[in-house]
């Protein structure tokens, strides 16, 4: 997503602002920034700061900024009191929602509403998240897939029990289905893709400008994921299109 994203701004004359809104330390925010020399002008933050100390451990990045606060705290006239992040009063053209959504809450529409007043109207809008399925069971397996595929060549059993009880059980209660996301983000967006999948996360790409949002798909190359962890609906499906098949095959049924 990150080499995606310096790709895409070398295909626009102007800078290109980012915002990468709960991503704890913002590391890929100051990342693009540093590595596109200033190009990409971007914003994280976070509640916590701890994560700001990190943020700033070898001094201001180049081109990136960072917000103290929730994502529900940063409003238009914040960013107006502010004197650093007066370059983003305008709006960004890409916003990037990395598992953030479902720490707080599943009421994905109104956080959709109130993030978008940021974004530019031919604006890019990036969710990372972990979707429930509509089968439980689905949901667990793939749980349990990671868990022994993945995690445990990282962490013993009582660290991966010990997370799933402290983080997941909680995030999992504002998780939603791809589905509800649907109904969340065509309201607002007239056009989403899967870019990304992996178990049960999902990344997607929403835009009202098709040929933007064109631009960007075409800047990322085909994700590094095992195809066993790979599930319905692959990249690069249209999210509309794909729940319109499952539910037709629903009704056939």
């Amino acid at each position: 997503m990150g080499h995606g994203l310096l790709r895409y701004s070398q295909t626009v004359p102007n800078d290109v602002l980012f915002y990468s809104l709960g991503t704890a330390e913002g590391t890929m925010a100051r990342v693009v920034s540093e590595l596109s020399g200033g190009k990409i002008q971007s914003l994280a933050c976070s509640p916590n700061e701890e994560n700001y100390k990190c943020f700033m451990a070898f001094g201001e990045p180049v081109g990136a900024s960072f917000f103290v606060g929730p994502f529900h705290r940063l409003t238009k006239d914040h960013l107006h009191s502010q004197k650093k992040l007066e370059r983003f009063t305008d709006g960004f053209d890409v916003i990037l929602e990395d598992t953030t959504f479902q720490m707080y809450s599943a009421n994905r529409r109104d956080q959709i509403d109130f993030v978008r007043q940021h974004l530019k109207p031919d604006g890019i809008f990036l969710f990372v998240e972990k979707f429930r399925s509509v089968d439980a069971s689905d949901y667990q397996s793939r749980e349990e897939q990671k868990n022994l595929g993945f995690k445990s060549h990282y962490f013993g059993t009582d660290e991966i029990a010990r997370k799933t009880e402290l983080v997941l059980n909680t995030m999992h209660a504002c998780e939603v289905t791809l589905a509800e996301m649907a109904d969340a983000v065509y309201p607002h967006f007239a056009h989403c893709v899967v870019t990304w999948n992996s178990g049960n996360f999902y990344g997607l790409a929403a835009s009202n400008d098709a040929a933007n949002l064109g631009r960007y798909l075409s800047a990322m190359v085909q994700p590094a994921i095992p195809l066993e962890y790979v599930y319905e609906p692959k990249p690069y499906h249209n999210l509309a299109s794909w729940l319109r098949r499952q539910r037709e095959v629903a009704e056939v049924a």
